[in-house]
């Protein structure tokens, strides 16, 4: 069994190897994947730039890297469907397959398969790019998007494959009034900005321990910093259909709600916790108890970024909710899949 442990470790590094040349801006790869995202993502250049060095996980830990080990099944043959929400969600997603197996196929996302070919391209050992997908009874498919897409592909499932699902999830934020600042505003709008708010580690609520005036201060504070954030990380362009299917969920909150612009996005604010639209928006909300302001939505919360003291009653609360710092959102260990929702055993189709 050591010699297998040391064979999935090993597979595990070679990808993340391959990870850190296409990464790089000095390496010839590094600077094709920058140009290819352009094309697939829909982001801006800073913001894939910012991903590359900020969100890639190249260098975990050796515990980070023992807990994935332990938290992923074996398999004869693994199966991954990417999505293409957060291009780099692949990396992740493929070093889970390859911990599984020897054997790995994968299907990249069809609206940006850019990450998945350039990894490929430097490690073809390590997985096959397939354009369908055939899992056997006995193996295991981890699967990654929305949940009607899954709930399709769980249908098409032959009986006796092992199935896990990554579904549609979403960030929240806990914050003290007494304790807010500036930076804090700062590493909150940055969790946003980043991918354009498009992943389920994206916050889209922020819970205010005080009263509705100061929750009002935290949203106006939010609000400045994301405009000052879109001089360095713009949004990316967008056509002029969703344009206009923005302008009107805007005019909708701003009628529902109070309002604050916030550049190409807004942050609302009232006494009631609800979900915005993605594209940089966010709502905020006072509390006296966070964990049962975020209660009904526990099913679809896959981050909540809050300060030490909060985190263990909030981590009672939802288990299959990563704790993180405000401004570390976007950034996990690499230690298993970002989403905790579900069983690492996974559920058999």
């Amino acid at each position: 069994m050591a010699d297998d442990a040391a064979a999935r470790r090993a597979r595990v590094e070679r990808l993340l190897e391959a990870a850190r040349a296409v990464a790089s801006p000095e390496r010839g790869a590094g600077r094709a994947l920058r140009a290819r995202l352009l094309e697939t993502t829909g982001l801006s250049a800073a913001n894939i730039e910012l991903g590359l060095t900020r969100c890639l996980e190249l260098e975990p830990a050796r515990q980070d890297l023992d807990d994935l080990l332990a938290s992923t099944p074996t398999t004869r043959r693994a199966h991954v469907l990417l999505s293409g929400n957060v291009f780099v969600a692949a990396l992740r997603a493929i070093a889970i397959g390859v911990a599984a197996s020897a054997a790995v196929q994968v299907r990249a996302s069809r609206r940006d398969p850019a990450l998945a070919e350039a990894l490929h391209a430097l490690a073809p050992e390590s997985f096959e790019l397939t354009a369908k997908l055939q899992p056997e009874p006995g193996e295991h498919l981890w699967a990654y998007g929305s949940d009607a897409t899954l709930a399709d592909v769980r249908a098409s499932l032959p009986v006796g494959v092992w199935f896990h699902p990554h579904g549609a999830g979403f960030g929240a934020a806990v914050v003290d009034a007494r304790a807010w600042s500036p930076s804090a505003a700062r590493a909150l709008a940055l969790d946003t900005a980043l991918f354009d708010q498009r992943g389920c580690l994206s916050p889209r609520v922020v819970c205010v321990l005080g009263n509705l005036a100061q929750a009002r201060d935290v949203a106006q504070a939010i609000a400045r910093e994301l405009v000052a954030l879109e001089v360095e990380l713009p949004p990316g362009p967008v056509s002029a259909d969703d344009a206009a299917e923005r302008r009107r969920r805007r005019d909708a909150a701003a009628y529902a709600f109070e309002l604050f612009d916030a550049g190409s996005g807004w942050v609302s604010c009232s006494s009631e916790l609800v979900i915005p639209p993605s594209a940089r928006n966010l709502h905020v909300a006072p509390t006296a108890d966070p964990s049962r302001s975020l209660g009904p939505f526990a099913a679809h919360l896959t981050c909540i970024a809050a300060d030490d003291e909060r985190r263990g009653a909030l981590r009672k609360a939802f288990p299959g909710a990563r704790l993180a710092a405000l401004g570390q959102m976007q950034c996990p260990v690499l230690d298993g899949p970002v989403d905790r929702r579900q069983t690492p055993s996974g559920e058999l189709a």
